[in-house]
């Protein structure tokens, strides 16, 4: 969190690497051409593509720990933020040198909420760690008893943290052996978006055992450097000023991880976007449009993210300002994406759904007669775009800002094959919509084999109604509903193991494991034989809710008047 540290070492190092200057480390010459023609395509590349809500199984899931299986935990600094509550991670900082615990009102709001907490830990000197401080402070941060995210010595790439990669790299270990035998704390590797141009990430990575997360900072800077007059190619090298989009500033990181085969959860560790600055400017127009990408965009194109935290404090040492709390119209965006579903706002949840592109999101259910849709749209210098959809090459639909929602209300569509077509600024997209009664499904016909009366089946748990995003159905007179809604809802823990399609599910003294094409569930290890095995249907896994509620010693009835499952415990 310390930005005005980490802005000064940025420019020290771009100097730094254009003078040769000699360090512990002999960091090799980069291309100087070949990097500027890359981030150029990089930063000018269309992007234009159709994204459905879809469940949470769909998700990357990486078993890391306090990892949720779906959705993204939504942030913000500790004790600065009233604004934007609630939230689900607060974001904190430690100073190596002065502090071994939290500052208050953090210390209170962490012990308090049911948050996670992402802890900036600050060094400055990576030769001189002090590792009883360090003992010290593990010691305080885990007796809170809440979930912790270590982020150590952060933006190595781009301070005099990274001048020697092996002292780095055998320090971030040491640390993170320390770190593991904590069972309420885990190591983050967190660099600066793009650093230095002259130190690459390898250089820096520990490796996939010392590391639990990534991390990364991602701030969107309107001058490079707070200065208006800077270069045209200091905004395409920094990914500033027209080019200072969260999602070009995040695909060196994912380039990275994905070149290198390292598959862990991913938070933007401490992000913002400059809502104002020291030249008095209206920065609205210009921060708008790019907290709608950050809020919607980062996790609607990479699921892998799982956790943004905003940071939202005023400084006024600083050209650019990154506080939002202050700016109505950045709390209304801010809110508006925190409630959308796809964000959690309480440690041990998940969200409502995840985003997938369309032709991946498998059949889709409408809910209160419609199909929620977006468009994925990136045309560079086109900040302000409008989004139009097509069905059968009429007009449909029209979208002004991101995240170009468009309701697909089904009554309006007949069943059958049809075009379905988004256009914005002379690009355009074609996509095969087919629909059958209430589902529709883009590249293929929908699985309807069970849908014998969906959208009719209610469940009540405890005199409250279960909503689902996938409606219940029957099979062999037996009703199925999404797993994970029904095991949540009877209050029990609930884990998909994907490799295997399997379910783990537990309650007080109760386990019970079934699988997808089953009939046998296990019960404490007891065989129990089911009518109808758990099977997917519309990209959701369901399982039978008779068997799985008297399985943890409910009260099951059926009310046939009102079709409803009346559950009680």
């Amino acid at each position: 969190m310390k930005k005005s540290l980490s802005i000064i070492m940025l420019v020290f190092y771009v100097i730094f690497s254009m003078t040769s200057t000699v360090t512990a480390f002999n960091f090799p010459e980069p291309d100087w051409g070949e990097l500027y023609y890359e981030k150029t395509d990089m930063v000018t590349e269309t992007a234009f593509e159709l994204y459905a809500q879809a469940d949470i199984e769909k998700s990357p899931y990486y078993g890391a720990k306090f990892e949720p299986r779906g959705g993204a935990y939504i942030g913000a600094v500790a004790g600065f933020s009233d604004k934007l509550m609630p939230l689900g991670s607060y974001l904190v900082n430690i100073d190596e040198m002065n502090e071994s615990d939290l500052y208050y009102p953090a210390n209170v709001m962490v012990q308090n909420d049911n948050v996670v907490t992402m802890v900036g830990w600050t060094i400055y000197d990576m030769a001189n760690v002090d590792y009883d401080h360090v003992r010290r402070t593990l010691e305080n941060l885990n007796a809170y008893n809440k979930p912790m995210f270590i982020r150590f010595a952060n933006e190595m790439n781009c301070s005099n943290l990274g001048d020697d990669p092996e002292l780095y790299i055998e320090i971030f270990r040491r640390v993170a052996d320390m770190v593991h035998e904590y069972p309420n704390l885990a190591m983050v590797w967190s660099p600066n978006d793009l650093g230095a141009l002259d130190r690459p990430m390898e250089y820096f990575y520990p490796g996939d055992e010392y590391v639990d997360w990534v991390g990364v900072s991602c701030y969107m800077v309107k001058y490079f450097m707070g200065n208006k007059d800077a270069e045209y190619k200091s905004s395409v090298y920094f990914m500033t000023s027209d080019f200072a989009w969260a999602t070009n500033k995040i695909k060196p990181l994912m380039d990275f991880m994905a070149e290198n085969g390292i598959n862990k959860p991913v938070m933007i560790s401490e992000s913002g976007v400059t809502t104002s600055n020291s030249y008095n400017e209206d920065c609205q127009s210009w921060a708008t449009p790019r907290l709608r990408n950050l809020l919607w965009y980062l996790v609607m194109k990479y699921p892998q993210i799982k956790m943004i935290n905003y940071f939202d404090v005023y400084r006024g040492d600083e050209v650019e300002k990154f506080n939002i709390s202050d700016y109505p119209y950045a709390v209304d965006i801010f809110n508006e994406a925190k409630n959308s579903g796809a964000y959690i706002t309480e440690y041990g949840k998940n969200s409502e759904f995840v985003f997938q592109p369309a032709n991946d999101a498998g059949t889709l259910c409408a809910k209160d007669g419609y199909v929620p849709l977006y468009s994925f749209a990136y045309i560079a210098n086109q900040p302000e775009l409008t989004v139009n959809y097509y069905i059968d090459d009429e007009w449909y639909h029209s979208s002004n800002q991101i995240p170009y929602k468009c309701n697909l209300y089904l009554s309006d569509l007949a069943d059958g094959k049809h075009k379905f077509t988004i256009s914005s600024y002379g690009v355009s997209k074609e996509y095969e919509l087919y629909k059958t009664g209430n589902v529709v499904r883009f590249g293929a016909e929908p699985d309807v084999a069970m849908n014998q009366s969906i959208a009719e089946i209610k469940v009540v748990i405890n005199g409250k109604t279960v909503g689902f995003d996938q409606p219940p159905v029957l099979e062999n007179d037996r009703t199925l509903v999404p797993l994970r809604k029904i095991f949540e809802a009877l209050g029990a823990e609930v884990q998909w193991i994907e490799e295997t399609q399997s379910i783990a599910s537990v309650k007080e003294n109760i386990t019970i494991k079934m699988s997808v094409g089953n009939n046998a569930m296990w019960v404490n290890g007891k065989e129990i034989l089911l009518d109808v095995a758990p099977k997917i249907l519309n990209g959701r896994t369901l399982v039978p809710v008779r068997a799985v509620s008297e399985a943890f010693q409910c009260d099951v009835g059926w009310d046939d008047a009102t079709n409803t499952v009346i559950i009680s415990y």
